[in-house]
C-alpha cells in the first residue's frame, strides 16, 4: 500500500478560499464580498498565495465569465497572477511547460 502525504491547508487559506468562492458564486458583484476577500489576502503567506492563484485560475476557467473581472476588482496583482496561471492550464490533459523545464529536482 502506498501512502501519500496529505496536503495541510492553514485556516487562513481556507478562509480566503471561502471568501473568493462566495465572491465568484454571487449573482451580481457585491462590494462587501470583495472587501471580505481582500481582507483574507493579508493573512496568507507567499506559498499559500501561489496556491490561491492557481485555484482561482481553475475557478475563473470553470465558473462564470465575470470571475476574472471580479478578481481584478479585489486585487490587480492577484488578477494578473491568475491570468498568467490560467494561460498555463492544461489544454488537452497535459500541463503546459513554461520556459525551460527544470533538469534537477
Amino acid at each position: 500500500m502506498h501512502l501519500f502525504p496529505e496536503l495541510q491547508l492553514s485556516q487562513s487559506f481556507k478562509l480566503a478560499q471561502r471568501a473568493f468562492a462566495a465572491l465568484l458564486d454571487a449573482r451580481q458583484f457585491d462590494p462587501s464580498l470583495a472587501l471580505a476577500a481582500r481582507g483574507t489576502l493579508a493573512a496568507i503567506d507567499r506559498i499559500e498565495q501561489a496556491r490561491l492563484t492557481r485555484w482561482l485560475a481553475w475557478q475563473s476557467h470553470a465558473r462564470n465569465p465575470q470571475a476574472l473581472g471580479r478578481i481584478e476588482r479585489v486585487d490587480l496583482r492577484l488578477a494578473a497572477g491568475v491570468l498568467h496561471a490560467r494561460a498555463r492550464l492544461p489544454a488537452s490533459g497535459r500541463p503546459v511547460l513554461s520556459g525551460n523545464p527544470r533538469r534537477t529536482a
